[in-house]
């Protein structure tokens, strides 16, 4: 089991280090081509459509869960039930949900945007529709291999799909603009849709062709495990969509794009980590059934090499805001740098609640998620408004903040009550060397551009910027006790990889 589970790590880290580097050539691209404005207004229009994700009823995020069930019980039958019962219910529905709700989304648009922006918002709309229909029902493939442990051709598929819209983007957006961008977005949907369903029926040959079947049995209990999930998603709906628009409306459409950037840097970086994470998921899933009481045991270890590996990366994400600024947007902007150590700052306390969060998915304990999100949603729709009109795109950014930490605090200090996990258990010395060294790594991004000597050609100064902060995380990581233990679970994974 823990070779599987490595196994599925490595192979989501990867997906994720490959689609960080795809989206951001597509984000510099955008906005150099079109401007951070017009990014600004596609994210908005994105998250305003993403409102219609409530018509997935929970079934997409309960079929990882009952297929690694199922298999653990040597019930593949039970398996394709679930797979087929997910493909056809979320197909007919999300479709139905997305006729309703257009006319709604786009007079939220025509409330957030005006002029030109408001033309291309609703000209963008429709195809943004079809876009969400595609990922939400192609989602069912990708959830059903990370169920029967096959995370790397689930990473495989993924990459391909990112890489094929960049691809596109590249091609249509020069001659139709925004326009071009959403049909590249369509064309990545649909692969995913029929590449996904494809390869997942490799690994269960009695799935039908068209996966029509639909089986009450099956849609019950999926229903059942996704209402608390599906809370969630409401609660989540006040969060990142509901920040962009209230970044739209009160700093307008570049804010809103500057934001859109920054946060996507920090979650692609916070993602390397939560796709390792979320490769227990089945594996919980399998715990549960068969050795519960290692449950404490799995999360302390997690949190032990989290700690290793979320200091430094959020650190240099402060240390390199300003080089993420010019790689990305060809200049020094400081609102976008703003944005961005903000971002780094809440999503940093957010990436320790990832091995509770994935541990209650794994044994179906979603409540506590769903009270998690709910504290988020409701203080950032309250905060953001309130700081939104008195700061303007500011207020906003820390409305998102508080409402972030507050949350994933929340879920953190619950969880390990629940689990009798201490929190003497969890602080260990042998952390406080690294701690003190991201801090104060973290400082150059604080101070900003204009600290180094005036003689230092922009070359020496990038140089410098990168090679600090790397050298001393270097050292210290190299000299903390984790080290040796991360080593042996390579070594571990290399042997299960080469067996028989």
């Amino acid at each position: 089991m823990t070779r599987i589970l490595l196994r599925n790590a490595v192979a989501n880290v990867l997906q994720m280090v490959i689609g960080a580097l795809l989206l951001f050539v597509l984000y510099r691209y955008i906005s150099t081509t079109l401007g951070v404005d017009k990014l600004g207004v596609w994210s908005v229009v994105l998250a305003a459509a993403s409102a219609s994700r409530l018509a997935d009823l929970g079934l997409s995020a309960g079929v990882t869960r009952f297929v690694a069930r199922d298999l653990a019980q040597a019930q593949p039958q039970m398996a394709v039930r679930v797979l087929e019962t997910a493909y056809a219910s979320l197909a007919m529905f999300v479709a139905l949900v997305l006729a309703l709700a257009y006319p709604l989304v786009r007079r939220l648009l025509m409330y957030l945007f005006h002029a030109e922006y408001l033309t291309q918002a609703l000209a963008i709309l429709p195809l943004a529709m079809v876009s969400l229909w595609l990922t939400i029902v192609g989602a069912v493939a990708q959830s059903g291999l990370d169920g029967c442990q096959r995370m790397a051709s689930r990473a495989v598929l993924v990459v391909l799909g990112q890489a094929l819209m960049v691809l596109l983007a590249f091609s249509l957006v020069p001659k139709w603009g925004l326009t071009g961008l959403a049909w590249a977005q369509i064309g990545q949907g649909l692969f995913l849709l029929v590449s996904g369903w494809f390869l997942l029926r490799r690994g269960f040959p009695g799935i039908s062709l068209l996966p029509w079947r639909w089986h009450r049995s099956a849609f019950r209990e999926m229903v059942g495990y996704g209402a608390n999930v599906q809370v969630s998603n409401i609660f989540v709906l006040l969060f990142d969509p509901l920040t962009k628009a209230l970044m739209a409306k009160y700093g307008g459409p570049a804010a809103a794009g500057y934001f859109e950037i920054a946060n996507q840097v920090v979650l692609r970086a916070r993602t390397l980590i939560v796709a390792a994470n979320q490769a227990i998921v089945p594996g919980v899933a399998h715990m549960a059934e068969v050795t519960p009481t290692r449950l404490a045991n799995l999360y302390q270890e997690n949190i032990r090499i989290l700690v290793l590996v979320a200091f430094p990366l959020h650190a240099l994400m402060f240390a390199w805001s300003g080089l993420f600024s010019q790689l990305l947007l060809g200049v020094y902007q400081a609102q976008f740098v703003q944005f961005l150590q903000l971002c780094a700052l809440a999503w940093f306390v957010n990436i320790f609640t990832s091995p509770a969060y994935f541990v209650n998915m794994g044994t179906g304990s979603v409540g506590l998620n769903t009270l998690s999100h709910g504290v988020m949603g409701v203080l950032n729709l309250s905060l953001g408004v309130g700081l939104g009109v008195l700061y303007g795109a500011a207020g906003v950014a820390w409305g998102f903040v508080f409402a972030l930490i507050t949350g994933s605090l929340l879920l953190v200090i619950v969880f390990q009550s629940r689990l009798g996990v201490s929190w003497q258990a969890m602080m260990r010395m042998e952390h406080l060397p690294l701690a003190i060294v991201c801090l104060m790594i973290a400082n150059f991004g604080l101070v900003g551009p204009d600290w180094m000597p005036m003689g230092l050609s922009q070359l020496a100064q990038w140089l410098v910027t990168l090679l600090f902060p790397l050298l001393a995380l270097v050292l210290v990581l190299w000299l903390h006790p984790m080290r040796m233990v991360l080593w042996q679970r390579l070594i571990e994974l290399r042997a299960g990889t080469q067996g028989p």
